[in-house]
């Protein structure tokens, strides 16, 4: 047994690997290195610290420095009474991690060897024709001393390997194999132990009557549907969970075993959201056509929910109670879609606004085909299935507008967009500008918008570039003055100025 002492505090551990688990602690990191008291040690093993961090010297080789580590440490966790190696599971968890940490500590050969040590071993490598690195030392007496690798040992009743203790304790319990009393007392003192994806391992330390009554691929499906419904699993409920699971495929989906369940009266119908419990206002339709949209857009999102819900029901994807709580939804939504979207449309149309019906009808037959038919049913202007000039052509028609006016206003938009967009490209171009920063001749410090802003004031309203060696360089310029106001294709301004430029002279 060593014994750690610092000012106030003595700690304790059973082996040399075990005091870099101690070397964790915070109060052991923060207190001096003279002041860290080491007992029990043989001669020669002292604590030090590498670069601010705490660390353990020894002499002899890395080798016979691991293997004897390995050994101790074996011989003080891993070892039954009557000399067996215990199995993973009947480790106690601060033993196991603090292997696995050691693994991890030996990829900073400093912290174990000093550097006469290290130099020592580098040169025995050399001459061997090979490098040295203790990570691979370290892993090889792993392997020799406890029969495993850094991946760990094969998880009880798999061929899997996995080197997270709480991983083989957890397939232990559902395998009912005997793990002791002092392994289950330190998992039931950690709640956060079972995580990421073992959470059912922790109904198997609280429960011994599921211990080996179900095998994993069934467990943990049926105790994620409880637990994600909120129901307890105990001992009033083990027993019906353990004939249920038999009546289960060797690996079942979750909605299976929500389907099982279910059925069984263990979890109840999903219930509604709580939105559907508040009256909506879906307010009053001002013309046939509205009410028309309402019905076919309602309709159309309606019957598009079910049919998701039956593709997801078919596949496999949801359960039972699932597909009936959306299919509800789905037709309790539709009583409250509101006549929104019909009078805008209904008011578009009344005020001859073209631009409102094309933004929503002038599209592919996919996109608001419950708009289109309605469009169809009442006015017989049919918008699905034609060619886009057609369609197009119809949306005019509605708004009593003859080709020739059409062509017009569609030149008319063009030129709207060209402007629009000019304006935008303005104003991007500016606020990229305005990040730069220029000084001007009598105002100080300036941003590279107002710099191009009182040049092209000034009357420099012509950008030329010139070559400067291998680069090209760009200014605003003044009838045939030598001087410019200098811009820069990178920090935004020459964009700005031909933005500016371009819109003035338009």
């Amino acid at each position: 047994m060593y014994t750690l002492s610092i000012p106030g505090t003595t700690l304790s551990t059973s082996s040399l690997i075990g005091l870099f688990t101690l070397f964790r602690d915070e109060r052991v990191r923060a207190t001096d290195t003279a002041q860290i008291e080491l007992d029990g040690a043989p001669a020669g093993v002292s604590v030090t610290r590498y670069n601010g961090v705490l660390a353990l010297r020894q002499p002899g080789t890395a080798g016979q420095i691991l293997a004897a580590m390995f050994a101790e440490h074996r011989n003080a966790e891993f070892v039954e009474p009557d000399g067996a190696q215990r199995h993973s599971w009947q480790v106690v968890p601060a033993a196991w991690d603090g292997l696995f940490a050691f693994h991890d500590v030996c990829r900073q050969p400093q912290l174990l060897l000093s550097s006469d040590q290290i130099e020592t071993e580098e040169a025995s490598a050399r001459s061997r024709g090979t490098r040295f690195f203790l990570s691979d030392l370290c892993a090889e007496a792993l392997l020799t001393t406890f029969g495993f690798a850094a991946c760990g040992p094969a998880i009880p009743g798999t061929r899997e390997t996995n080197s997270r203790h709480e991983v083989q304790v957890a397939y232990a319990l559902a395998l009912n194999l005997p793990v002791p009393d002092r392994v289950l007392d330190a998992y039931r003192e950690d709640s956060e132990a079972f995580r990421y994806g073992l959470e059912w391992a922790e109904t198997l330390i609280q429960l011994p009557e599921l211990r080996g009554a179900i095998p994993v691929e069934k467990l943990r499906p049926i105790l994620g549907v409880m637990r994600g419904e909120g129901k307890a699993v105990d001992a009033n409920n083990a027993d019906i969970l353990t004939m249920l699971a038999r009546l289960l495929p060797a690996q079942p989906t979750y909605p299976q075993v929500d389907d099982l369940l279910h059925s069984h009266g263990l979890i109840d119908d999903l219930a509604l959201p709580d939105s559907f419990g508040t009256p909506v206002d879906i307010g009053e339709p001002v013309t046939p056509l509205a009410e028309r949209v309402r019905e076919r857009v309602a309709t159309l999102i309606r019957d598009r929910s079910i049919a998701h819900a039956d593709g997801e029901l078919k596949a496999g994807r949801i359960s039972r109670r699932a597909h009936r709580e959306r299919c509800d939804v789905a037709r309790l939504q539709h009583g409250r879609h509101s006549f929104e979207q019909g009078n805008r449309l209904a008011r578009a149309l009344a005020n001859r606004d073209v631009g409102a019906l094309l933004e929503t009808l002038d599209r592919a037959d996919e996109h608001n085909r419950g708009s289109k038919q309605a469009f169809y049913d009442t006015f017989g202007v049919k918008l699905i299935g034609v060619r886009a000039a057609q369609r197009r052509r119809a949306i005019f028609s509605l708004c009593g507008y003859t080709e020739e006016e059409q062509a017009a206003w569609e030149r008319d938009a063009v030129q709207r967009k060209a402007e629009r967009d000019a304006q935008r490209d303005l104003a991007d171009a500016r606020e990229i500008a305005g990040r730069a920063r220029y000084v001007g001749a009598t105002c100080g410090e300036i941003s590279g918008a107002e710099h191009v802003d009182r040049a092209i004031n000034d009357g420099y309203s012509k950008i030329e570039s010139f070559r400067r060696g291998a680069a090209r360089v760009y200014a605003l310029v003044r009838g045939t003055e030598r001087e410019g106001r200098r811009l820069s294709a990178q920090d935004g301004t020459l964009a700005y100025a031909r933005a500016v430029l371009e819109k003035r002279a338009a």
